[in-house]
């Protein structure tokens, strides 16, 4: 396809293309000769029910050590082996603690399909391509965009399938619905499962993004970067301090404001960031990392990257909160039965993912722009009405029309989601002449 036929893509092509924890082994003698080990048969690994309750593993560690940061709490809560909120039961759906945008309607996940092949054609024909995917929930989002490819003509020769997922639990789900055949994979390996779809399309697991192959992609992080650890910061009369989480005389967690600069402060809080009459602060250093990894991958070895996530472009401070039932709760209250989220800083994500002295590959950075602008110029409208249209019951049809307000109204989640996407630096005289679809009067 030539550049001009899809940068001129009006509505009804458009349409078509949518019409998818730990034993100590050792025990030394005085001597320091003697290495007695038990025998591993009378060795047995400690089970969800006689593992230590997740509350106590963070009171005996701030007791040990002192108050622990925000981010190490996150981090314990989300990824502790046996207690970790994400380790242990499927918290996505009517019947968990939050619902995502795909499950709502696949017209989301077709939709962002859509752009990626559009805008791809913009640079190549993307042949072979690899979508990989950070934290994909139930792969809902990704099975809507592989519908979509199918259509397209993409076949199992034509692209592979990489998933970035901490969650043994999540990873089986995924698998599961992926998948006719998979299973885990050598240590040695990148990867630690793999599997084909039903159409032979090759499917991989990894635990980081460090670990996927860098090759020609689109890389979707739809709701990844609200979950990972925060630090946050309080402006006071001696400068910008941390905000601590420890335990009062009750054994209750309480946060409270550390002495002195942390590490954290230290390394951190830099301009911009601590520009103007900010008094709050709450930085992902991991976020930051993860942003500046998408942006050279995209740069040096090509292709796309899309993150849809709540947030905020730099106005907001205090977003640190947790989620039971879709219900908000404090998020000291239970830790590992809810889900600890912050709204995404989309301005920091600029800054981490944009040109900086010293660095040679950089992304072209577009965005944000609301969840309900983007959706729209991508024809969701349309795609919608097609929906309505092949459904057979009045019923159906107006659960699908609920479905997409659901995503596009101002007061759910139209504006509180938004879109930002990574191009590769070469494409800043092609973005100007055809802009980005679904980013609309916004400039590279």
């Amino acid at each position: 396809m030539s550049l001009i036929k899809c940068t001129q893509m009006n509505s009804r092509i458009l349409l078509n293309m949518c019409k998818y924890d730990s034993p100590r082994f050792l025990t030394r003698e005085y001597s320091y000769k003697t290495i007695k080990r038990p025998d591993p048969r009378t060795l047995k690994m400690p089970t969800p029910e006689s593992a230590p309750n997740l509350i106590e593993i963070i009171k005996e560690k701030i007791r040990l050590n002192g108050p622990i940061t925000v981010a190490e709490y996150m981090h314990i809560v989300t990824t502790n082996p046996t207690e970790g909120y994400y380790m242990k039961k499927e918290v996505i759906g009517e019947a968990g603690d939050f619902i995502t945008s795909p499950e709502i309607s696949q017209l989301f996940g077709e939709i962002l399909g859509i752009w990626f092949y559009a805008e791809t054609q913009k640079m190549c024909e993307a042949k072979p391509l690899q979508i990989v995917e950070l934290g994909p929930g139930k792969a809902t989002l990704l099975i809507d965009m592989l519908r979509v490819l199918n259509k397209i003509g993409y076949t199992s020769h034509d692209l592979s399938i990489h998933l970035v997922e901490i969650s043994s639990t999540m990873q089986s789900i995924q698998a599961n619905r992926l998948c006719v055949s998979h299973r885990p994979v050598e240590i040695d390996m990148p990867h630690n499962h793999e599997g084909e779809t039903l159409s032979g399309i090759k499917v991989y697991w990894y635990n980081d993004l460090k670990k996927v192959p860098q090759n020609f992609s689109w890389y979707v992080a739809h709701e990844f970067f609200d979950v990972l650890p925060i630090h946050k910061f309080e402006k006071t009369e001696k400068g910008w301090r941390e905000l601590l989480i420890d335990i009062d005389d009750t054994g209750k967690l309480l946060y409270r404001l550390s002495g002195n600069e942390t590490q954290a402060v230290k390394m951190l809080i830099r301009p911009p960031l601590d520009s103007g009459d900010r008094t709050e602060l709450e930085i992902s250093a991991r976020s930051l990392g993860v942003a500046r990894q998408l942006a050279k991958r995209v740069d040096e070895h090509g292709g796309l990257a899309l993150i849809a996530d709540y947030g905020h472009e730099g106005e907001k401070g205090d977003t640190f909160r947790a989620f039971q039932k879709h219900q908000v709760v404090d998020p000291l209250e239970t830790p590992g039965k809810s889900d600890l989220t912050a709204d995404v800083d989309f301005s920091q994500l600029r800054i981490a993912a944009s040109k900086t002295p010293g660095e040679e590959n950089y992304a072209l950075v577009v965005g944000p722009v609301k969840q309900k602008d983007f959706l729209e110029q991508c024809q969701g409208e349309l795609r919608l009405q097609v929906l309505i249209d092949a459904a057979k019951k009045d019923e159906d049809k107006e659960k699908i029309k609920s479905a997409y307000e659901m995503l596009v109204d101002p007061n759910k989640m139209g504006e509180r989601f938004k879109f930002m996407a990574f191009y590769p630096s070469t494409m800043a005289s092609i973005l100007t002449k055809y802009p980005p679809l679904g980013f609309s009067n916004l400039k590279p």
